[in-house]
């Protein structure tokens, strides 16, 4: 069995669940909901991602060469899927993976191997079916390895060859895109303006604000952690920290302190 999946947390909690079965796990480290994903599987794609992020984020996110690295590695690891091989591709609701769900679908479209699923939200919700505490996750990298074991056991689904088709067909499009942002809503992918979270940002500045009763500056990591805990996507603190940034070059937040590190600044709304 090969196993897909998305999330550098995911990746190695399901490689711990599995390290007693002798199965092949491929691991994508990227966010496919954001940054431009056109072409991302050739080499003009990649670089086209990987400069995104560079010219966007902080290098104290992450080695981006590192995760280009190994993302060329997993690419290059699906590439090498034989006929007849069984594939597990693990997803959950939200865009990230329900992106790389799609796309791996496409990528695979030329080879005759059997696609299973596990959705960890839809497999969380039953294993705690009968528990006296819910969890609803949001993404797989929420999952320990324990469950990722007993979802191995029992949530694997194999898909039907007209709904691989049509996963093809949107990973195919997606592919195709120019956008920027992509959110999960109502069980679809939908392209977003780059300034999607920005109101909302503005929005837990005043609640923040509000609940101290006072317009003085806040720390940057306090609003980005209240925005990641509160957004309706599934985002990362690297792309609400972006924002904040284009925020403050838009005019609509000031700060003090050095922007080089969101724990060295402070916010608050201009106004």
């Amino acid at each position: 069995m090969i196993h897909l999946i998305f999330g550098d947390s995911a990746i190695g909690s399901l490689k711990h669940a599995l390290s007693e079965h002798n199965h092949k796990i491929i691991g994508f480290p990227i966010d496919f909901s954001i940054g431009p994903i056109r072409n991302v599987y050739e080499n003009s794609g990649i670089k086209s991602y990987f400069t995104w992020l560079e010219n966007s984020y902080h290098t104290v996110w992450g080695n981006f060469e590192d995760n280009q690295t190994m993302y060329q590695q997993s690419l290059q690891k699906l590439a090498d899927i034989k006929h007849g091989d069984q594939v597990t591709i693990w997803t959950c609701e939200n865009a990230t993976e329900q992106i790389g769900l799609r796309i791996i679908c496409n990528l695979l479209k030329e080879k005759q191997v059997e696609i299973n699923v596990v959705n960890t939200y839809k497999a969380m919700r039953d294993y705690t079916e009968r528990k006296e505490l819910r969890n609803e996750i949001r993404h797989t990298g929420e999952c320990n390895a324990e469950q990722l074991a007993h979802f191995h056991e029992f949530s694997i689904f194999q898909i039907s060859d007209g709904l691989t088709r049509t996963l093809e067909q949107e990973g195919e499009k997606l592919l195709q895109s120019t956008s920027i942002v992509r959110s999960w809503k109502q069980g679809e992918i939908i392209d977003e303006l780059e300034t999607r979270d920005d109101s909302f940002i503005m929005e837990c500045v005043g609640k923040l604000h509000s609940e101290r009763k006072n317009t003085e500056f806040l720390n940057a990591t306090r609003v980005i952690g209240e925005v990641v805990g509160l957004s309706e996507q599934v985002v990362s603190d690297a792309w609400i920290e972006y924002r904040v940034r284009s925020l403050i070059h838009l005019g609509q937040l000031s700060y003090e302190g050095d922007l080089q590190s969101m724990r060295m600044y402070k916010i608050k709304d201009i106004k």
